[in-house]
């Protein structure tokens, strides 16, 4: 563990056209922006971190994550959807890719991410021995879209935000953009790095977030006002992309 505390020295050989190259992982993965990285032990502990998920966690150095686990920092209910997921990938050989999830950050931050989670082999046994993970920050707002000189997309964001209560089918709002639907997914994929359905969730998923942490409405209510046949739908969508109910998340964002 000692020789990756904190990612000083972690490396990579790649060996090609006889050449053997030392690639500077840790320069790499500190330099992504807006780039959270990670390499986990089957225990679940951190082995090595980038300076993204350090300042986070609003910690002054990466070591300080090292030996530890997402329970010492994360709210309990996080901690524990971060570990069934890292379990998972350890137990069945198998990445997760690209999960939409809410992350909830010690220094009160949030934001959505894409997660995809790794198996790492041990070179001289050919057995898992750790886990590597990847979460890229998300964002979909209609500037973007804009941005990208693409005013379809922008259009489509702002048909979600305004049909909330009665959110379109992917076949219609790409009829109402004046796109195909092929040719709607491939723009809001290149764009975004999202689904369609991954986008118009979490559009609908941001307006509950504004107004549970704004209002006092029932969960009920919520639920209705951003397109979820009943509170029950809401609740279990809302608990698998931000491992939390919407009343915890509602009782943690108070305290803050």
């Amino acid at each position: 563990m000692n020789k990756l505390r904190g990612m000083k020295g972690l490396t990579s050989l790649l060996e090609m056209d006889g050449l053997s190259l030392v690639l500077p992982l840790e320069r790499v993965f500190d330099d992504l922006p807006n780039v959270v990285f990670f390499i986990k032990d089957r225990a679940g502990r951190y082995l090595a971190v980038n300076r993204a998920l350090m300042e986070r966690c609003a910690l002054a150095e990466k070591a300080r994550l090292v030996g530890k686990r997402p329970s010492d920092f994360f709210p309990t209910a996080l901690a524990e959807r971060y570990e069934r997921q890292d379990r998972r990938v350890l137990e069945s050989g198998k990445p997760v890719l690209d999960q939409l999830e809410l992350h909830l950050y010690p220094n009160r931050g949030r934001g959505w991410c894409l997660t995809s989670k790794y198996p790492v082999l041990d070179r001289r046994t050919g057995k898992i021995a750790a886990l590597m993970g990847i979460s890229r920050d998300v964002e979909d707002s209609a500037s973007r879209a804009a941005s990208h000189g693409l005013p379809e997309l922008a259009q489509a964001i702002e048909v979600l935000q305004t049909r909330l209560q009665d959110p379109p089918e992917m076949a219609e709002l790409a009829e109402l953009c004046g796109l195909s639907t092929v040719r709607f997914t491939r723009l809001v994929q290149r764009v975004f790095h999202l689904t369609p359905r991954q986008l118009a969730m979490k559009v609908r998923l941001d307006e509950a977030l504004h107004l549970l942490a704004t209002t006092d409405s029932s969960l009920s209510d919520i639920a209705l006002e951003t397109g979820f046949c009943d509170q029950s739908a809401f609740t279990r969508h809302f608990r698998r992309m931000t491992g939390v109910p919407p009343g915890i998340f509602r009782s943690q964002t108070a305290r803050q």
